[in-house]
Parts: C-alpha cells; sequence; structure tokens
C-alpha cells in the first residue's frame, strides 16, 4: 500500500470503526482465559446483538440437538469459538451496513459481503473443514476495503466507481488510481483493529494469493477468492461468464470438480434466504438464486463436456507422441538384426553403472561372450543361416539373464553383457548358464541341418578391491583380454580376467 493511501486511511476522521462490544469481542477472542460466562455478560450489553444470536441458535442453519431459551443457552448450543465469531460477524455487519458513504456502493459491498460470506462457508463444507464460522466472517470482511477507500478518498473513489463496475474491473481501477486494491486496504483496517491474523491474511491474499502462499493459513484466502466468484455469479447480470470464471478458479484453488461445485452453489442457493432474514436484508430473490443456480448447472456440464473432450484429444495426442517417441528410443536401443540392445545403448549402460557402482561401493561385473568358429557357419550355411543362428543366441541369452542385467551385441558374433551389484562367484554362475543355454541350443536350418554352437565368454569384475579402472572401456578391455585367454584354453569356457 502506498505512503499516500495508507496516510489518507490513518488521518479519515469517517473511517468504519468497531463497537465497544466488538472490541471487547475482539479481546476475549485474544484472551485464552476468557470463559462463556464473561463472552455471554458482553453480548447481553448489546441487547439488539443478543437477540440475534438466540435466534441464529435456533434457526435451522445452526439448530444443534436442543434449542436455547436465553442467551447463556445460546451460547452454550453454539460453542464458545463460535459465538465469538458469530457476535463478531454481526458487529462487524452493522459496521459495513451503517457505513456513510454513496449508498449504491454500501448496498453492493453489503450484499456481496454476506454472499461471499455463505459461499465460503459452503465451500469450507464442501473440503470438509469444521471451521464454518471462522470461514463466513473472513468472506463477509473481504470488501471492507472498498469503503475504508472511499472514505478516506471519497471524490476519487467515486470517479472509478459511480458508473457500478463488477468486482475484478474495480479492482483494477483502483490499482491504477491509487496504486493498490481494496484487499490492501481492507487488510490495514483489520489489523488495526487487531481483528484475528486469519481474517487479516484472508483479505490481504484474496486478490492475489502469491502474497500469502507461503502463511499455513492461506486456505482462508484461496476460499475467499473462489468464494468471491460465487458471489458475482450470484450478483452479476453476465451469469455464464461469472459461471466460467468461477469455474476456472475453483479446480486449481481447491480441487472442487464439477459436481462438488455444483453442490456449492445448490447450498448456497438455499442458504442464502435464512442468511437473508437473519440479517435483515435482502441478497436475491429464492427463485433468481435458484435460475441462477440452473443456468450454471447448464454452463458446468457444457464446460465439462469441453473439457473432456479436451482431455481425451491431449490424451490421445500425448499417447502417440509417447508411443513415436518410445518407438524412436527403442530404435536407437537396438540392435537392427538381433533387436537386443545396440553398441551404443550399451556404451551408454555401462557408463551408467560404472558411475553407480563407483559411488555406491557395489560391483559391477562385465562378460564378452564370442561364438566359437562362427565363420564356418557363416562359409558352410550361408548368412542368412548365420544371421538366424545370432538372432536365436541373443534370445537365449537375454532369457536367461536376470531382471536388471543387459546384454547386448557389440558387433559380428560378439555380445557383451552387463551384471550390476555382481560379485565374482555370482558372475561365475550367471555366465556359466550363459554358455551352457548356448551350448545346448539346437538350431535346424530351412534344409533340415542340425546346428550347435557354443560361446568362449571373458569376464573382469569391478569392486572396491579392485582400483585399477579409471573408466568404463576398462572394464570392456579386460573382458576382452580374458575372452582371448578362453579362446586360448579350448574354447566353450568362462574366463576372468588376471592382471
Amino acid at each position: 500500500m502506498t505512503p499516500e493511501v495508507r496516510d489518507a486511511l490513518t488521518y479519515c476522521p469517517t473511517l468504519p470503526s468497531l463497537s465497544s462490544v466488538a472490541v471487547q469481542v475482539v479481546e476475549i477472542a485474544r484472551d485464552p482465559e476468557a470463559d462463556p460466562a464473561h463472552l455471554t455478560r458482553i453480548i447481553s450489553r448489546d441487547p439488539a446483538l443478543a437477540s440475534r444470536i438466540l435466534r441464529v441458535s435456533n434457526s435451522p442453519l445452526y439448530a444443534r440437538r436442543r434449542s436455547a431459551d436465553n442467551l447463556h443457552q445460546a451460547v452454550s448450543v453454539l460453542g464458545f469459538n463460535a459465538t465469538i465469531t458469530l457476535a463478531l460477524s454481526f458487529s462487524l455487519a452493522d459496521t459495513l451496513r451503517m457505513t456513510t458513504g454513496a449508498a449504491h456502493l454500501t448496498d453492493y459491498v453489503w450484499r456481496r459481503a454476506l454472499t461471499t460470506g455463505v459461499a465460503c462457508r459452503q465451500l469450507g463444507r464442501a473440503l470438509g473443514r469444521t471451521d464454518d464460522e471462522e470461514l463466513f466472517l473472513a468472506g463477509l470482511l473481504q470488501d471492507i476495503g472498498v469503503l475504508a477507500l472511499h472514505a478516506a478518498l471519497p471524490e476519487r473513489y467515486a470517479a472509478i466507481a459511480d458508473d457500478d463496475p463488477d468486482h475484478d474491473s474495480l479492482v483494477q481501477r483502483e490499482i491504477a488510481a491509487f496504486g493498490c486494491d481494496h484487499s490492501a486496504a481492507g487488510a490495514w483496517l483489520m489489523a488495526q483493529w487487531q481483528l484475528p491474523h486469519y481474517l487479516v491474511l484472508a483479505t490481504q491474499g484474496s486478490h492475489d494469493l502469491g502474497l500469502v502462499a507461503s502463511d499455513n493459513q492461506s486456505l482462508y484466502a484461496e476460499c475467499v477468492a473462489v468464494a468471491g466468484s460465487i458471489a458475482e455469479l450470484f450478483l452479476s447480470p453476465d451469469n455464464a461468464a461469472a459461471t466460467e470464471a468461477l469455474a476456472a478458479q475453483a479446480s486449481p484453488r481447491l480441487g472442487l470438480g464439477r459436481d462438488q461445485l455444483q453442490a456449492v452453489l445448490e447450498a448456497v442457493s438455499g442458504e442464502l434466504p435464512e442468511v437473508a432474514q437473519l440479517y435483515e436484508t435482502e441478497i436475491v430473490s429464492a427463485s433468481r438464486a435458484a435460475g441462477i443456480v440452473d443456468q450454471a448447472r447448464e454452463v458446468l456440464t457444457t464446460r465439462n463436456l469441453e473439457l473432456i473432450r479436451e482431455v481425451a484429444a491431449q490424451h490421445h495426442q500425448t499417447a502417440e507422441i509417447e508411443n513415436r517417441s518410445r518407438q524412436w528410443r527403442d530404435t536407437a536401443q537396438r540392435d537392427g538384426l538381433t533387436g537386443i540392445s545396440n553398441r551404443w545403448h550399451l556404451d551408454q549402460r555401462l557408463e551408467a553403472e560404472f558411475g553407480l557402482a563407483e559411488e555406491n561401493g557395489w560391483p559391477l561385473a562385465v562378460g564378452f561372450l564370442d561364438l566359437d568358429y562362427f565363420k564356418a557357419i557363416n562359409d558352410v550355411h550361408g548368412h542368412l543361416v548365420g544371421d538366424q543362428v545370432l538372432i536365436h543366441t541373443a534370445q537365449v541369452l537375454e532369457t536367461n539373464l536376470r531382471e536388471g542385467d543387459l546384454v547386448g551385441r557389440y558387433g559380428g558374433e560378439e555380445f557383451v553383457i552387463l551384471l550390476p551389484a555382481t560379485r565374482r562367484s555370482d558372475a561365475r554362475h550367471v555366465m556359466e548358464r550363459l554358455r551352457a543355454a548356448v551350448e545346448t541350443q539346437v538350431y535346424r536350418t530351412d534344409e533340415g541341418v542340425s546346428l550347435q554352437v557354443t560361446a568362449s565368454v571373458g569376464v573382469t569384475v569391478y569392486d572396491t578391491d579392485n582400483v585399477r579402472h579409471g573408466n568404463p572401456s576398462s572394464l570392456v578391455r579386460e573382458a576382452d583380454r580374458a575372452l582371448y585367454d578362453a579362446k586360448e584354453r579350448g574354447r566353450n569356457r568362462v574366463e576372468f580376467f588376471r592382471a
């Protein structure tokens, strides 16, 4: 808030003020030692307020298991905290309604205040909250800054409000004229009155939740902001636009779906006549309120169908994009002949697994497998048969690996196997299983010839006791050297690297 506006509010002689009873109720609210008897004595000093509290305790909105015949019973029926909040609501409602200024502006604020309060209470119930009266009071006071700005800067405020703009337009005009809007003025005024923090917070953040996002009571501001949109729906001539604006707010701010929002609107419509009677005012006729809810239902239904179609289209588009991306990734990572990982993907996984092994101190085994005398198969039976042998071998290797292991075609008839978090003894068992699976596999050519191949395997293991590896490629080189040893020692065997 600018210094100019703050000074105007500070020295304004006609600024709305609390009644003496309201001041005492605020003091009781801040006193942890206060008791119901003290509150009853304070309220009884204002006969009109006492009468309202008694009426409200017996009204359909607040009726409990038993009725109240006197103020003491009313406080008992309503509860201490609820009575405090209701007493403040009635006292501050009088402050709103009796403020001097333009009649049309005061009437607008008063009707919007009650509607916002009712909507805020119903939103709280939809969210499963139990602080009904606190939410009602927060909604009731949302626009008190309009009256404060009008009292402090009457001529300048009249210039921006004479044509009865809607709420959002009024906010923009306030910011352009004064450098702040009425939420800032209202929060300032409530702070001067020493009202509870949640009330100041709810008004301060009602137009810009970013101002209170870090506060653990920011839900009050979120409820008040959405409740203000509900009030616009009931008070604005353009119900369709107001419903659209409300629907756009309710879901992201409070997580309310169409059916929940519709139920809130119906509850607000049903509660407004009773609240109007309790607060001795006319808000909106019952027939008009019912018509507004019906129109809102149509708009919300249409909007929901459109959203469903949009979401379905977006999901379909997203699924297609993900499917194409997956296909592209698979194409980039798969060997064109065998379908297992290719050299590029092997290098990527090896680098990642090597980094994890270094970081976490766990072992990593790397095997280099080569089919024995494979050139003879190509020479005797042709490359098509050789390709089929490679394809079947790849399938055998994948089938016999554990979850989390990886086999890829390194080139020609050479395969590399990665065994993350695998010690030397366990790596030997896995590699022997792979070698045996290859050896027992029988391949039959189209001419009916049966073929069997064997494999030689070289293995190396990175672990905390083996610090000679400076990078992942050194593991592949060591496994390749061990493979050479396996070939030299007769083939169809597993050999480990010897430093």
